[in-house]
């Protein structure tokens, strides 16, 4: 469209809200620019000094015939008029450089420039008014016959020449002085004419001179105030970047990722399916007392809790515990992440008070069994003093000794004789429940287990969700964890107040209150400060640290009901999941497992080499 590839239409506002900006359209690209409150349009105006503009006001067009540009402006029907050069235009009109549009009397302003400008292209030719000079007039040949008056002589009629009177003569010089003088009147009226448009001139190109250093000046203002703006913008992504993202950014953008879980699992004999139960012992204390409390049989100086498939008279302490946890959504169709504790506990150490506590038991009797019906009661203990192989008990893993109500065994191939266990049943354990509620809802979902990891505290769940979710991003590497590398964490921890949901509903004429709690997620930062040993052997030498494949946070401000819940670094990538914690001492820690157990339970093809 132009000899130049770099040619711009510049738009230059010089009233209206836009006062000092500059628009520049590359003119090989542009065929038309719209003017208005749209949204859409081109140069949008939408500040209220700016509100006689219409929404659509009006469009500048740009042609090309031969390789030679024009421009027109169009008014698109708006309320208060377009003005070209002060004048209002009701058509298609023609625009030149330095030419001003203006929307609505009062409106917005600019002006109308091409740069570099074509050759083929100039400015509107101004018309400057002046002072006419005094017309000269000719002396006509009539006039000058008209002036000679011819005096009859004597000598006429005798052939001699006639002669010019005297008034004639002075009549003529009279004349002749006159002309002179309206000849030097009108050349002095040219002269000061002519000053007069040199100096209007002269004063116009002073002043636009001065209006285009003024825009100029502007304009290198305007560059050196978004050159400080980028700088300053670009000084400020630095920082974030070494700072990494805050604590209330990630909450913000993972936040309604992170999910709170509530279970309930029980334990079975995987032989019969039947439920296993604690045996209660009912006996009388010191002082003619009625006790009731979960028996311990002592059979060949070792302790096995009695545990049986026998529930007599629904007395017997059911194995099996109700809880919540965290655990956070790791891809768009419905996989989460979590503790194994939260969705296979019957895989992780049981303690006796885990499933005894909701009977607020803390005790339990020791007995010996003497006979197939006598039974000697030998001590009342604390179940934190029951030998450690019954606290560490993992039953998915090591099975049970069962025995009937009389406290022998159910079957005899468990016992090398018949006092002295030698075999275990296997016992499976079962979710009776496992649901998934989002921040902000008051509905669970049911999820299943996928599978669990046997390496780490970390298992997967599946739950269908009718809309596509939105996941964490997983870190791909935690090889450059370092003590005191700052981490946030997301999650529900039991101590945090709760939102609760009350509600009444009608079904079938019955009116239903229902209590639920509405999640919202709690974040905590903290840091890196300890790093686990992870089991490894050279030759005979085995290396193991009590910590484990774990690395412990300097968050103590979280707890019971966090399990599962995400462990993000600064650059927002989950590093690990929330696990578990310890007092000692009136001191606090938690821990984390590294992500790679979660990355594993997601990949369980071998990846193809």
């Amino acid at each position: 469209m132009s000899d130049k590839p770099n040619t711009q239409i510049i738009i230059r506002h010089i009233a209206g809200a836009k006062i000092n900006r500059i628009d520049p359209f590359a003119l090989a690209d542009t065929t038309e620019i719209t003017f208005g409150r749209e949204a859409s349009s081109t140069v949008a105006f939408d500040s209220p000094k700016d509100d006689v503009v219409s929404r659509r006001h009006a469009v500048l067009r740009i042609k090309n015939d031969g390789g030679v540009p024009s421009f027109s402006i169009e008014d698109l029907k708006s309320s208060n008029g377009t003005f070209v050069n002060g004048e209002r235009i009701s058509s298609e009109h023609e625009v030149l450089p330095d030419d001003t549009v203006e929307f609505g009397k009062g409106g917005p302003k600019f002006t109308f420039d091409v740069q570099p400008r074509p050759e083929s292209m100039a400015a509107r030719t101004r018309v400057m008014n002046v002072i006419d000079a005094t017309a000269t007039h000719a002396l006509s040949n009539t006039a000058v016959t008209s002036a000679v008056t011819l005096v009859p002589s004597s000598d006429t009629q005798s052939g001699k020449k006639t002669g010019v009177g005297k008034n004639t003569v002075m009549m003529m010089l009279s004349d002749e002085r006159k002309k002179t003088s309206q000849v030097w009147m009108g050349a002095l009226a040219a002269v000061v004419a002519f000053f007069l448009v040199g100096g209007g001139v002269l004063y116009w190109n002073s002043m636009r001179t001065a209006e285009r250093v003024q825009l100029e000046a502007q304009e290198q203002s305007l560059m050196q105030a978004e050159k400080v703006r980028a700088e300053a913008s670009n000084a400020a992504k630095q920082i974030t970047q070494q700072m990494g993202m805050s604590a209330g950014d990630v909450v913000q953008k993972y936040g309604n990722s992170t999910v709170w879980i509530s279970f309930s699992w029980r334990l079975f004999d995987q032989e019969t399916g039947r439920p296993v139960y604690h045996k209660l012992y009912q006996f009388t204390a010191a002082g003619g007392q009625k006790r009731s409390l979960p028996a311990y049989l002592k059979i060949g100086g070792k302790i096995y809790p009695w545990f049986t498939t026998e529930d007599e008279n629904h007395v017997n302490y059911e194995i099996k515990s109700t809880a919540r946890g965290t655990g956070f959504v790791v891809s768009e169709n419905g996989f989460i992440l979590t503790n194994k504790h939260v969705a296979a506990a019957w895989m992780v150490s049981t303690e006796p008070g885990e499933y005894l506590g909701k009977y607020k038991v803390t005790e339990a009797v020791i007995v010996t069994p003497k006979t197939d019906k006598t039974k000697e009661l030998d001590e009342v203990v604390p179940l934190a003093a029951l030998p450690s192989s019954i606290t560490d008990w993992i039953p998915g893993e090591q099975g049970a000794v069962l025995f009937g109500k009389d406290g022998r065994p159910v079957s005899a191939n468990q016992f090398a004789d018949s006092t002295t266990p030698s075999n275990s049943a296997s016992l499976l354990g079962k979710n009776e429940f496992l649901e998934v509620r989002f921040p902000g809802s008051g509905l669970s979902i049911n999820a299943t287990l996928v599978r669990q990891s046997t390496l780490a505290d970390a298992a997967l769940i599946k739950i269908d969700s009718p809309q596509a979710l939105t996941p964490i991003e997983i870190a791909s590497s935690e090889d450059n964890l370092k003590i005191g590398e700052r981490v946030i964490v997301l999650g529900y921890p039991g101590v945090s107040t709760a939102t609760i949901m009350e509600s009444a509903s009608t079904e079938r004429g019955q009116v239903k209150a229902r209590t639920e709690v509405i999640p919202e997620p709690t974040v905590t930062e903290g840091i890196i400060s300890k790093l686990g040993t992870e089991l490894t052997q050279t030759g005979t030498t085995t290396v193991r640290g009590t910590l484990g494949d774990a690395f412990q946070l300097g968050i103590n401000t979280t707890g019971s009901g966090n399990s599962g819940g995400p462990v993000f670094n600064s650059s927002g990538k989950a590093i690990g999941l929330f696990t578990y914690g310890g007092c000692k001492a009136n001191a606090c820690v938690s821990y984390a497992v590294p992500i790679k157990h979660g990355r594993f339970l997601l990949t369980p093809q071998r990846t193809a080499q």
